[in-house]
């Protein structure tokens, strides 16, 4: 009778060290783990793959605790560039988990901008330039859940298996214009990628700014009638010259007047090229110089998202 009384006591003593380490568990710190992808098509607007090494973290919804106050633009960092999904690693003490039973949304944007005071980063896209481009190249993340049980974050795309696409998206738009010479209308093919060319395209609003917390862009500025991109980030290969210009979504009230300057003579269009700049999508247009004006030839959105396009003709000046 004494032996069962004994292994009663002992199995209670176990069962109470256990419950001890468990309640030990809950009430430690339990930090977030953040994971993060990028959505189809896996690209950037500057490059092949996904190069953004910094993220800005924010708690959208806690609703037993003050973690959406207290966790605002936290910045997460990976070593891994290149890569569809890595692990993030927070650049300072990060986001710890306040309530045990909550399931907290989390949102996410890239560049991360450590001095941001408020919910919203001014942009400005006349900073085509560059390594400057990836300045202005906003992505944005948001829906992804965890708790203080689950903490892992994870910002990529479940909606192939039944759940919600959390991972990051462009919100900006893309514009490639891609110039070359028309060797049987008066030029030589290569002449478009002459040193001494310029490139202008005007009616495009510029200053905006871009939400961190909604990933939300507006426009704040009037339109730019003359934007020299001459100096933009661009490519020359087969006798073609392509500005790839990363712009706030907005609506155009009239078609862009684009321009090119070669031997100090000046061919223009100012009635084709209208795209609907909208987030996430980029827009080419091919402008062919000829000596009897510009010809505008089909515009397709590729790299980003499929959108649509226009042709026409331009004429000298």
């Amino acid at each position: 009778m004494k032996k069962v009384n004994y292994l009663f006591l002992a199995a209670a003593a176990l069962m109470l060290a256990a419950c001890n380490n468990t309640e030990d568990e809950m009430s430690g710190p339990v930090a977030a783990r953040i994971t993060a992808g990028i959505g189809a098509p896996q690209t950037r607007a500057v490059g092949s793959s996904w190069n953004m090494d910094e993220i800005g973290v924010s708690v959208t919804s806690a609703p037993n605790s003050e973690m959406e106050t207290m966790y605002r633009n936290v910045g997460y960092s990976t070593g891994a560039t290149g890569t569809v999904a890595a692990e993030f690693y927070p650049l300072s003490s990060g986001i710890f988990f306040q309530d045990a039973t909550e399931t907290v949304t989390f949102s996410a944007y890239a560049p991360y901008q450590a001095d941001l005071t408020g919910n919203t980063i001014d942009v400005n896209t006349q900073t085509n330039n560059g390594d400057s481009q990836e300045n202005i190249d906003f992505l944005f993340a948001e829906g992804a859940t965890a708790s203080r049980l689950n903490p892992t974050v994870i910002f990529t795309d479940n909606s192939t298996s039944g759940g919600a696409d959390c991972s990051f998206h462009h919100k900006m738009a893309q514009l490639n214009i891609v110039f070359q010479t028309s060797a049987t209308d008066g030029f030589a093919a290569d002449d478009i990628l002459d040193e001494n060319n310029t490139f202008n395209l005007g009616g495009l609003v510029h200053e905006g700014t871009f939400g961190v917390t909604d990933g939300g862009t507006a426009v704040t500025g009037t339109a730019v009638p003359d934007w020299n991109i001459t100096a933009c980030k661009h490519t020359d290969a087969n006798n073609r010259r392509t500005y790839s210009l990363i712009l706030l979504p907005q609506d155009l009230a009239n078609a862009l007047n684009v321009s090119v300057v070669i031997g100090g003579q000046t061919y223009s269009n100012n009635t084709n090229v209208k795209p609907n700049l909208e987030a996430g999508y980029s827009y080419t247009y091919t402008i062919t110089v000829r000596k009897t004006g510009l010809a505008v030839s089909g515009c397709t959105i590729t790299t980003w998202v499929d959108g649509t396009g226009g042709s026409g003709d331009a004429v000298m000046q």
